[in-house]
């Protein structure tokens, strides 16, 4: 009959007949905000402001955040709402903005995937893109958003550059008690790999997998140093140790950066004196003759 059709129907076929109707994306209009799914499995950069949207990426699709384009979540939705949820698909933003629900404490980019997915979720971030976790200025909200969220194993947030600043917490005024900032980096059972980037709040791991590459250490619950796009990063690690990896590459280090911009001025004098010595000689020559 045709309830048990509806049951076995499959959640990818189901994404696959929304893909279809509306060709790439999917706008739901709803009471709290609109809601854009790229479903579809194919590739797509955006083109068009998302002002109170929250973009899914699902199903394999591929999505680039490009154009200088802004994400924000709406104020009005449910409590820890994201700006971008990415499941079993892939997100790069290259450049642009992205904010969690502002007043609600939403994350701004949610990495996450099912057991049983054939994808793995992967967001990666350039240089180029400022990702914000929504601030709790509500009764409702328990604490600031997270810049960016990895759950479940299988999902990762690859960082090479951007700027990721936590949402902040409620205060006594507005909820009674102050809640604590969110965190620049959440991954739960996930992994999340920094190369470079600038992050204004802490790392925290819940059996996860942090690979850190640069001139840095984790000693005393903080990671400090250099990461390989040069940036300097100084953050409160909350979680254990051994869940962090430091792939450690001395070329990024102060001293090693003190030691290669001497050579080069050095090299640069040794140049310029040869250059002096060879005129200053072809200059004898000339004038000895006579």
């Amino acid at each position: 009959n045709s309830s048990a059709i509806m049951v076995s129907t499959s959640k990818r076929f189901l994404f696959g007949c929304i893909a279809l109707i509306g060709d790439i994306a999917i706008i739901s209009h709803s009471a709290k905000a609109d809601q854009v799914y790229f479903v579809d499995g194919g590739e797509h950069e955006t083109s068009q402001e998302y002002p109170e949207h929250n973009i899914f990426i699902l199903n394999g699709t591929t999505v680039s955040l490009v154009n200088g384009i802004s994400i924000v979540a709406p104020s009005d939705g449910k409590d820890g709402e994201e700006a971008v949820r990415v499941e079993d698909a892939f997100f790069h933003a290259k450049n642009g903005l992205i904010s969690g629900g502002l007043g609600v404490g939403g994350s701004g980019v949610t990495v996450t995937t099912n057991r049983n997915s054939e994808f793995q979720a992967k967001a990666t971030f350039e240089e180029g893109v400022t990702v914000h976790g929504g601030d709790a200025i509500r009764q409702t909200t328990t604490r600031g958003g997270d810049a960016v969220q990895v759950l479940h194993a299988g999902s990762e947030a690859v960082f090479k550059g951007g700027v990721f600043t936590p949402g902040a917490g409620c205060t006594v005024q507005v909820c009674g008690q102050p809640t604590s900032t969110g965190n620049s980096v959440q991954v739960l059972n996930g992994k999340a790999t920094v190369m470079g980037g600038k992050f204004n709040g802490n790392f925290f791991c819940d059996q996860c997998d942090i690979e850190i590459h640069g001139c840095v250490e984790l000693k005393n619950g903080k990671i400090t140093g250099n990461l390989l796009d040069g940036s300097r990063i100084d953050v409160v690690y909350d979680g254990s140790e051994n869940d962090v990896m430091i792939v450690y590459d001395d070329s990024v280090c102060p001293e090693k950066q003190e030691e290669t911009s001497s050579a080069t001025k050095n090299r640069t004098f040794q140049s310029t004196t040869l250059r002096l010595c060879i005129f200053s000689l072809i200059f004898y020559l000339s004038y000895s003759k006579f």
